[in-house]
């Protein structure tokens, strides 16, 4: 079975970060807006922190997107508050990423690789992510720059 199928199969828990979600908002990648769009329709629920809020809405600011189009997208999200114990646990974290991915992933953290899987087109975040545990899967597989980032399958249930 594809990863893609395999994902699919269940409702899930996904944690997004923006390098997906400004493709989808954006139109930059029409695989990844229909991936979000089919999540939703299965009941996914899709879980971030604060901080994808804030790269999203200055991202989409700059380059003037409507700001309706952008709340739309973000009130599908569980946003998860940026404190200092989310900050102390991500400069912790032993996996080479940068100070965003690495509030990320902490973030995700805090629920688990058994309660999410992660949904990033960031091949750093990625590979960081996998060795954590995270089941992997990248909806951006219409970048013309490169192909998807690593996935792992998920595991049997």
């Amino acid at each position: 079975m594809r990863i893609e199928a395999a994902l699919m199969l269940e409702a899930r828990t996904w944690y997004v970060d923006s390098s997906v979600l400004l493709r989808a908002m954006s139109g930059q990648s029409p695989a990844a807006r229909a991936w979000f769009e089919e999540r939703i329709e299965a009941g996914d629920r899709f879980v971030a922190s604060r901080l994808m809020e804030v790269e999203v809405r200055r991202v989409t600011k700059n380059a003037g997107v409507d700001q309706d189009i952008v709340d739309e997208y973000l009130d599908e999200f569980l946003l998860m508050t940026v404190d200092d114990e989310l900050l102390a646990e991500a400069i912790a974290l032993d996996e080479k990423l940068g100070g965003a991915d690495a509030i990320h992933v902490a973030s995700a953290l805090r629920l688990g690789p058994g309660v999410l899987a992660m949904a990033t087109h960031d091949r750093q975040m990625a590979v960081a992510s996998i060795s954590l545990g995270f089941d992997v899967f990248d909806p951006v597989i219409d970048d013309p720059g490169r192909g998807p980032v690593t996935e792992r399958r998920p595991e049997s249930k």
